[in-house]
């Protein structure tokens, strides 16, 4: 908790990116928008009398309580601040942004700075070992309870609160204009993360071998493998503690490593598929 609030600063700052985003080019161009904004929008097209601010917060909390529910505690922290602060900005913005005229007014200008500045919070919030909540929470949710893998569930979800919006917006260019902002996102997203493309395996020479190799069974809910090995320079018996997780878990879990044992050796390969229990079969399966 005590790194939470010392990166806090990097959280906010990406909260507030995304409501930037949304507030200064996804609502004034009328495209379509993925996550808890998305369903927003459809809804706030639906109910036009309900200021949008309102189902953003509204959604914000509901997911929350979803990730307390079914994910536990320790999720519904990481994601307690976005919760708060990504509405918060909104509102704030939103009110802000009616003094001056729009930033511009050209579509693919939008699309293409919304996805930049949305890709780039989103991954200042997951660097820090947070959430920004929304379709993270359905995916999570149906991994553990199905088993189904994260990473397909994801872009199965953020599609489904693209369509929620299709039937609103009688313009196509501005579906299409919202698939290249979804597009674009990613793709930053993916490059502020600075690592591979799927999961990552990652190798963690220790002493305290046994508490790491504790946290990732009953924290992580992750698989692991020990190795005895030699050191080649001391050479010392020790154990290495080794186990794959998504890419999005990797800040998070090198901090934990660390609070266990600050020598510890780490070594992070990216690795691009990953078949078996926990990953494309469920973790019960014989």
């Amino acid at each position: 908790m005590k790194s939470m609030l010392k990166k806090l600063p990097l959280i906010l700052l990406g909260n507030l990116l995304l409501a930037f985003c949304i507030t200064h080019f996804v609502v004034p161009s009328g495209m379509i928008s993925g996550g808890i904004t998305g369903v927003a929008l459809a809804l706030h097209h639906a109910f036009p009398g309900v200021s949008l601010d309102v189902f953003i917060w509204g959604l914000s909390l509901l997911f929350l309580l979803g990730g307390f529910l079914f994910l536990g505690k320790e999720f519904a922290l990481t994601t307690l601040i976005s919760s708060v602060a990504y509405p918060l900005f909104f509102s704030l913005l939103t009110q802000l942004s009616a003094s001056y005229l729009p930033l511009t007014t050209d579509p693919a200008l939008c699309a293409v700075y919304a996805g930049l500045s949305f890709g780039l919070g989103v991954g200042l919030v997951i660097r820090c070992g947070a959430s920004t909540g929304g379709g993270d929470v359905i995916s999570m949710i149906l991994n553990r309870k199905l088993g189904l893998p994260i990473s397909p569930v994801s872009y199965a979800v953020e599609a489904c609160f693209l369509m929620t919006q299709v039937p609103f917006v009688h313009d196509a260019e501005k579906v299409l204009y919202g698939l290249l902002f979804v597009l674009i996102y990613s793709i930053t997203l993916d490059k502020t993360m600075l690592f591979g493309t799927g999961k990552v395996q990652i190798s963690i020479y220790s002493r305290a071998h046994e508490e790491i190799n504790r946290m990732i069974v009953t924290s992580l809910d992750r698989g692991s493998t020990l190795f005895k090995v030699r050191g080649g320079y001391s050479g010392e018996d020790t154990w290495v503690v080794e186990t794959v997780i998504p890419k999005r878990q990797l800040f998070s879990f090198r901090e934990r490593i660390l609070d266990l044992d600050p020598k510890a050796f780490v070594v992070v390969n990216p690795i691009s598929e990953v078949n078996g229990r926990g990953f494309t079969m469920r973790k019960d399966a014989k």
